[in-house]
Formats: structure tokens, C-alpha cells, sequence
């Protein structure tokens, strides 16, 4: 069914065919990832873009990697090993002016390396958030305002960065140029 639920074209869509493939109605859902019935329906129906951190508690509550949300577009992947330059798995945080870009196969669960592009004053959401594994990344372009546990870095094109995900975090483009992050994340418990 993992296969037939990843088919889907939109992120609510996707979003609805794994609630139901666990037959969870939204109220269950709602209580298993912490948000509401209101803001998971909107998903669903493609009338709100969740945030990073909703993604990240959907995405735990599934026990699947975040790649899990990336729309499909025509991707070359050759073998499951190599993806072709200006193609790949894409998700839109439209909401929040960000677009993430998958560049690791889909079949990589635990492993994601991602072309992350923010608009100027994007962010991850007011509230920072953790989740399991590692994230590091490296500044491509732009400025970068980190907060992980209450600390706070200013990073800059050539400066990079890694820390346990559980720990507290949140991410802003600051200044007036987009930023672009080459992206690492693992997840552990996923296979």
C-alpha cells in the first residue's frame, strides 16, 4: 500500500491515503501527533501548508522519513542509487517560504541530503522542535539564523553546522537575499 499512498500528487492527499492505510480517523490522528482535528483536515484538503515542525510530527507519528512528503515529480533515478541533475522529489513549504529539495533517493529512509531554499524572512516556524536523529548542513548562499537549545548562530555562505535533532531547534533566513543550505538529515528507528 506505502507504494500505491506515495502515487499520490498532492501532500494532503498523500497525507489522507496514510491515515487511512493505518485506519486512523482524524481524531485519532489529531491525539497520536499532537495538532488538531482543524489543522489536519485543512491539510488534507490541500487549504494549508504545514510547517516543518507539523511535518516532522506527521511524519514520526508514521514512522516514515520526512522524504515521505516529497511530491513526485518525473525523478530519474537510476537504480536507486544515482538522481539526475534538475530532477528529484520536491515539497513546497509555501506557507513558510521555503522549498525543500530531495537529492538522496526516496529508498534512503534513514538518510536524507536536501537542497533547502528560503526566502528572505522564512522560517521553520515560531517554535522550535526536535525530532530523532542528526542534522548538519552547510551554507551555500545567504545568511542563516540557527537556534538549537536556546543557543543562537548567525551563519554565513561557507559556514556549516550539525546537532542531534532531538535537541530544540528552529531555522530563519535572515537579511535581505535568499539562503541556500545543502541539508543532511538522518533519522534513526526508521528502515
Amino acid at each position: 500500500m506505502k507504494d500505491q499512498e506515495s502515487n499520490c500528487a498532492t501532500l494532503g492527499q498523500r497525507l489522507r491515503a496514510m491515515r487511512k492505510s493505518h485506519g486512523l480517523s482524524l481524531m485519532e490522528l489529531s491525539g497520536k501527533a499532537d495538532l488538531s482535528v482543524g489543522a489536519l483536515s485543512q491539510i488534507e484538503r490541500d487549504l494549508s501548508s504545514p510547517s516543518v515542525r507539523t511535518l516532522n510530527k506527521l511524519a514520526t507519528s508514521f514512522n516514515v522519513p520526512l522524504s515521505y512528503f516529497f511530491a513526485d515529480p518525473v525523478a530519474e533515478e537510476v537504480d536507486g542509487i544515482v538522481i539526475r541533475r534538475d530532477t528529484g522529489h520536491e515539497m513546497d513549504v509555501n506557507a513558510q517560504g521555503i522549498r525543500k529539495h530531495l537529492l538522496t533517493p526516496k529508498g534512503l529512509d534513514g538518510l536524507q541530503l536536501m537542497m533547502v531554499r528560503m526566502t528572505p524572512d522564512s522560517s521553520s516556524g515560531p517554535e522550535a522542535y526536535g525530532h530523532e536523529g542528526l542534522d548538519a548542513g552547510y551554507v551555500l548562499s545567504g545568511a542563516l539564523r540557527l537556534e538549537v537549545e536556546g543557543g543562537i548562530y548567525l551563519l554565513t555562505e561557507g559556514d556549516s553546522f550539525g546537532f542531534d535533532s532531538t535537541r530544540p531547534h528552529r531555522f530563519e533566513c535572515v537579511g535581505t537575499q535568499p539562503a541556500e543550505i545543502l541539508w543532511i538529515n538522518t533519522q534513526s528507528g526508521k528502515s
